[in-house]
């Protein structure tokens, strides 16, 4: 017979011609995709040049990812080339889905986005409030991630964390490991403490070049009374006249005001100071306020040098005043 030619038929259906591959966060993929319009029986079906719109598959990858890039192309020839695609969310088993009004959808094959380089730092886990001396609970954790907000797996750089300039309490001191190496992007700090207490406190994370990560803010409080100590002393006074206001104040392990102590304190002249057999007066047990007791009324009947009070309270490590003495009248 005479030449003849068999053109293809109407577009029926789509495939993906150059499937996505796995790629970074952001990145675009390689090769570009390509999805292409076809007949019935599989020939491109290269008269269409309708629009063919590109989609993440629902229920695929990472909830909440984006797809980037021109997302609708005109077809040439019967294939549309998208040249700039990428996804913002790093995880596994993505498909797209191609569609073009009455076309039989095309599903790509599966495949992953990676995270990309870490370029900032995250606190996962904030500070919380805590109690001085004691490590803070949950543990503190902070993240490095990439420029799209993926955790960035494969930083295992090290990561520093200290008090923020300007919170908390001026001279407190933080204690425990740090820097720490990250495993996995993720660098945790599992005994980290605070010496003062205070309010505002906030924390500063680093780790070279990254961006750095400010915590959210969180307070300090005292812990339990450990101890007294003399903040006012006795004063040199005479003999029945009344003492300058005394004060005995609790404190914590670490040297704070205890301020949820409240327990009866009690003062006595020091055994073998001063004169003998002299005898103090005045209220002599005072409850303590906020963790502070004060002693308005003391006075001491016998003059003489070198006196000191001595100031106890339960099982708290007791205190002894500085040296006064008690004049004659």
């Amino acid at each position: 017979s005479d030449l003849f030619d068999i053109d293809p038929g109407a577009a029926t259906r789509l495939t993906f011609s150059d499937q996505p591959t796995t790629t970074t966060a952001g990145a675009g993929f390689t090769p570009t995709v390509k999805v292409t319009a076809r007949d019935v029986v599989g020939n491109v079906a290269t008269a269409f040049t309708g629009d063919i719109t590109i989609a993440i598959t629902g229920g695929t990858g990472t909830t909440g990812a984006n797809l980037l890039g021109t997302k609708t192309i005109g077809a040439l020839g019967g294939v549309a080339t998208f040249s700039d695609l990428a996804i913002d969310s790093a995880g596994s088993g993505y498909t797209l889905l191609a569609s073009s009004g009455a076309l039989t959808d095309a599903t790509s094959n599966p495949f992953s986005i990676n995270a990309g380089t870490a370029t900032q730092l995250t606190f996962t886990q904030q500070p919380t409030p805590t109690v001085s001396g004691e490590a803070i609970d949950p543990v503190v954790s902070v993240t490095a991630r990439d420029g799209w907000g993926n955790v960035a797996t494969t930083f295992v750089g090290d990561v520093a964390v200290s008090i923020a300039s300007g919170t908390g309490t001026n001279g407190a001191s933080l204690t425990g490991t740090t820097p720490v190496a990250a495993v996995g992007g993720v660098a945790s700090f599992p005994d980290l403490v605070i010496d003062s207490a205070g309010t505002g406190y906030a924390l500063r994370a680093t780790s070279g070049t990254l961006t750095a990560a400010t915590s959210t803010v969180f307070n300090v409080a005292a812990g339990a009374a450990k101890s007294l100590e003399f903040t006012v002393d006795p004063a040199t006074t005479n003999a029945g006249q009344q003492i300058p206001t005394v004060q005995v104040t609790a404190r914590d392990s670490v040297g704070n005001v205890a301020t949820g102590f409240t327990d009866n304190v009690f003062v006595a002249v020091t055994p073998l100071t001063g004169t003998a057999n002299a005898t103090l007066s005045g209220s002599k047990t005072v409850a303590a306020v906020s963790g502070v007791a004060s002693f308005a009324g003391l006075s001491i009947d016998s003059a003489g040098t070198n006196y000191t009070l001595d100031a106890t309270s339960g099982t708290l490590a007791g205190a002894t005043s500085t040296q006064f003495d008690i004049n004659p009248c």
